[in-house]
């Protein structure tokens, strides 16, 4: 899950060129803009192919720890066998073999990947300090994180509740997430989620009292329709599928629950803040939810056998989701958030060819519908507020250009005018 859109970035390339005398100055300026942000879109595209790969891989890894299976060969006595004889006491015959699933246990997969967002902070500390020329150590940093959370109003007890608060939301949106995995192609998993921006822009509406934008409300309709069609694309009597669609929509809304309400209780944060932010969530997942862990593994809920972890794609899901959280949050220092919002959303057409390569699964009817119009929806809410005026300037510009396209061989230029005309001669009397 990402919150992106929280830091700061460094907006000084966009300076007004009025304030240049001369024009050589001028054109040297407008050289040097369209450099920079030339190179922020060059960023921008590799971050936002990076973010999806992330995205891709952790969901993929998920998915493939519950198919993980370990093979029980089970002994049963050998009914052939007499009760005298040299091996009639302990005469045993083989059953055939039983496939068990080995792992499936999706609260200890989001436990554990969860614990992986301990690392911000240290990762911010070591990037500072290697990065600044001037010396400066972690206590400094540290006591400037905190007093920037003491001047938003934020007491001890106060700011700890609310790293508790949003942990568990983060806990609970994220297992939800996990655990449609097991019910649900992963493509199908990643557009509901996907939705998850349709939900933001609701939630901002009404909480942020952000401005209303009609198009943005076709979004959310387009966003809707996509998820009523996964959850019936295989008919109404499948409620495996109707409840693993549920799931994945509601970890798409859980998502947007924490994001909005991560600005309207904690507002605008600086990126040292937001990593202590995380890494606090992290310990607080480690030291705080391992009792249920427990718990779900004593009571059978979930099946772990502990010789047999799926270690490699457990480890590799948690270090790509820490990538892909790093990049979300710390990207716009380098790029345009737009590029990292897209990530999300070129991820799923990539998921899409892994399953249809590697697992079959065939894209057809109501599921392929479903699909397209969350991501059309997605690409909807992304345009700006002003979009109608980017779309009459285009209007201005084509009709620009059909007035000024190539006259006929007929016209000819006045010399008077300077213009072609079919009413003057070339030396401008009239016809």
């Amino acid at each position: 899950m990402l919150l992106s859109g929280v830091g700061q970035t460094d907006d000084s390339f966009m300076e007004d060129p009025g304030d240049i005398e001369n024009q050589p100055q001028n054109d040297v300026a407008r050289r040097n803009c369209l450099t920079e942000q030339t190179r922020m879109t060059g960023i921008g595209i590799f971050l936002m192919i990076l973010l999806a790969t992330c995205w891709v891989g952790v969901a993929h890894l998920l998915k493939s720890t519950y198919e993980s299976n370990v093979h029980i060969r089970m002994l049963v006595p050998n009914s052939s066998s007499s009760g005298g004889g040299e091996h009639g006491s302990s005469a045993t015959a083989r059953a055939p073999t039983m496939t068990s699933s080995s792992y499936d246990a999706p609260f200890f997969t989001t436990w554990f990947c969860t614990m992986c967002n301990s690392f911000f902070f240290p990762l911010y500390l070591g990037a500072r300090i290697s990065s600044r020329r001037e010396p400066i150590t972690c206590k400094k940093i540290l006591q400037g994180c905190v007093q920037g959370f003491r001047e938003k109003g934020f007491t001890v007890v106060q700011f700890l509740g609310r790293c508790g608060l949003f942990c568990l939301l983060w806990v609970i949106t994220n297992y939800m997430f996990i655990y449609s995995l097991r019910i649900l192609d992963t493509t199908d998993v990643m557009a509901l989620y996907s939705s998850n921006v349709s939900f933001v822009y609701l939630l901002s509406w009404v909480v942020l009292h952000e401005q209303f934008v009609g198009i943005r409300i076709v979004a959310v309709i387009l966003c809707n329709t996509g998820i009523a069609l996964l959850a019936y694309m295989d008919g109404a009597s499948r409620t495996l599928t109707l409840g693993g669609v549920i799931l994945a929509s509601a970890s798409a809304a859980g998502s947007a629950v924490y994001k909005v309400f991560f600005k309207k209780f904690i507002g605008e944060v600086t990126f040292g803040q937001l990593s202590l932010f995380f890494t606090l969530i992290g310990l607080f997942n480690a030291f705080l939810m391992w009792p249920l862990v427990v718990t779900l593994y004593f009571t059978h809920a979930e099946t772990i056998f502990w010789n047999q972890l799926p270690w490699p794609l457990l480890g590799g899901a948690a270090f790509l989701s820490l990538v892909a959280n790093l990049l979300g949050n710390f990207g716009i220092l380098w790029t345009y958030e737009l590029f990292l919002t897209l990530g999300l959303v070129l991820a799923v057409p990539a998921s899409a060819a892994i399953d249809v390569q590697v697992y079959g699964v065939v894209f057809r009817g109501m599921k392929l519908a479903g699909v397209l119009l969350i991501n059309i929806g997605f690409l909807l809410v992304l345009l700006p507020n002003n979009w109608p005026d980017y779309l009459s300037r285009l209007l201005r510009m084509r009709k620009r250009t059909y007035k000024n396209r190539k006259p006929g061989k007929d016209s000819e230029m006045d010399t008077c005018t300077g213009r072609r005309s079919r009413l003057r001669t070339p030396s401008g009397h009239v016809k």
